[in-house]
C-alpha cells in the first residue's frame, strides 16, 4: 500500500511538471493563439499603454503580448499575429500612425496595420532586449540592454549611440528642447549627451550643494523634459527630482511622493501625474505637492500610464487596466478581454 501511494504522488508530481512546462512554452510562443489561449486563469501584467487616434489605444502585456482597444478601453482584443515574444515592456505610436513595441527577448517589432499584424525589425541591434522608445524629429531612439540605437529609417535598421555609455541597460530616454539627450539606466543613474555629438557623459553628484538633494546614482525609470528647459527625473524609491541646468544640478520635487518608487511620470496641463509602486499620484500645482489618487484602483502595482485629453488617463498594471476620465479622482477596471489570459508578473521596477 505504501509503495501503491508512493507511485500515485509520483504520477502526479508528474503530471503537475508536465503542465507547468506546457504553460511557459505557451506563454512564450510569439503566435497570436498561443499567447491568449490560457483562458480565465488571471488578468495580464500591463507593462505600457499608447494611444491612437481617436479612441484607438495599445497595452503592451509582460506574457501575453499585444491587446488593442478601438472604443476607448470598453473591450480589448489581442494582436498578435508575427509577434514572436510575448513579453513587452514598451508600446509607442510614431506620429505617422505606425505601431512599434519592444521586447524582453525578440527586439522591436513594426506594424503599419495598427497592429493587425507585426514584423520585427532589430537589423544594427546587439542586445535585443528593449524597454523604451523615443520619437525625436523623424528618427526613433530605442534604449535596449546595451545601450542607445538610433533609426532614420523607421526601425528597418539602426546603428549604435553608445560613446560613453559602457553597455549600460537603459530605461528612460527624454530629449530637451536643446537638443540634449538624456538616459536613465540601472545602477549608473543618469546620462546626457548633446544630440549634434556622439559622446554620452554621465552626471554625477559633484555640483549639489546639500546631501538631501543628491540625485541617488541608481536606478532611474521615468525621465522628461518640459518646454523650459526643465528635466524630471523619477527614481527607485527616492521620489522625483527637478534639474533646471540640464542636470548639473538637482533638488527633490514636492511633497507626498518623496519616498516612492517612481515607474512613470507625466508633466503639463493642469494635472501632473506620477505612477508609482504604490498607486497613481496627482499635483495640481506643478509638482509642488502630490496627493494619492487611487480611489477605485484595487491594484496599485502602476507600471506604466497614458494620458488623453479632458481628465483621461488609463493605468496599466499588474492586474490589468485601470481608467478615469476625472483627473484619477475615480478609478474604474477596463479588462473586458483581457481577463481570458494568464496573469504573469512584470518586472518589480
Amino acid at each position: 500500500m505504501t509503495r501503491a501511494r508512493s507511485w500515485a504522488r509520483a504520477v502526479i508530481t508528474l503530471l503537475a511538471v508536465s503542465v507547468l512546462i506546457v504553460g511557459v512554452a505557451d506563454a512564450q510562443d510569439g503566435r497570436q493563439g498561443a499567447v491568449s489561449g490560457f483562458g480565465g486563469l488571471g488578468f495580464v501584467s500591463v507593462q505600457s499603454l499608447a494611444l491612437g487616434e481617436a479612441e484607438l489605444v495599445f497595452a503592451g502585456s509582460f506574457g501575453s503580448g499585444i491587446f488593442k482597444s478601438e472604443d476607448a478601453g470598453k473591450t480589448w482584443r489581442p494582436v498578435n499575429e508575427g509577434l514572436t515574444d510575448p513579453f513587452v515592456y514598451v508600446v509607442t505610436v510614431a506620429p505617422d500612425g505606425t505601431v512599434f513595441a519592444g521586447t524582453l527577448r525578440g527586439g522591436i517589432f513594426r506594424s503599419h496595420n495598427q497592429g493587425k499584424s507585426w514584423v520585427p525589425v532589430n537589423t544594427g541591434l546587439e542586445r535585443l532586449e528593449t524597454h523604451v522608445l523615443v520619437h525625436h524629429q523623424g528618427a526613433l531612439y530605442a534604449g535596449t540592454g546595451s545601450g542607445v540605437y538610433r533609426s532614420a529609417n523607421g526601425g528597418t535598421s539602426w546603428v549604435s549611440d553608445n560613446e560613453g555609455l559602457k553597455n549600460l541597460l537603459i530605461r528612460a530616454l527624454a530629449i530637451d528642447t536643446g537638443g540634449f539627450m538624456y538616459a536613465g539606466t540601472t545602477g549608473m543613474g543618469i546620462y546626457r549627451k548633446d544630440l549634434k555629438h556622439s559622446k554620452w557623459v554621465r552626471i554625477t553628484a559633484t555640483q549639489l550643494s546639500h546631501p538631501r538633494d543628491r540625485l541617488p546614482e541608481n536606478f532611474v525609470r521615468a525621465l522628461v523634459a518640459d518646454e523650459t528647459g526643465g528635466l524630471y527625473a523619477g527614481t527607485a524609491d527616492n521620489g522625483i527630482y527637478v534639474s533646471g541646468d540640464r542636470g548639473d544640478s538637482w533638488r527633490v520635487l514636492g511633497k507626498g511622493i518623496e519616498n516612492a518608487s517612481i515607474r512613470a511620470l507625466a508633466i503639463g496641463g493642469s494635472s501632473w501625474f506620477a505612477g508609482t509602486g504604490q498607486g497613481m499620484y496627482r499635483s495640481v500645482d506643478r509638482g509642488k505637492t502630490w496627493i494619492a489618487v487611487n480611489e477605485g484602483l484595487s491594484e496599485r502595482s502602476v507600471q506604466g500610464f497614458a494620458v488623453g485629453k479632458d481628465g483621461l488617463v488609463y493605468a496599466g498594471t499588474s492586474a490589468g487596466i485601470f481608467k478615469t476620465d476625472d483627473h484619477g479622482a475615480h478609478w474604474s477596471p477596463s479588462n473586458q478581454g483581457l481577463d481570458s489570459t494568464p496573469r504573469l508578473l512584470g518586472p518589480a521596477h
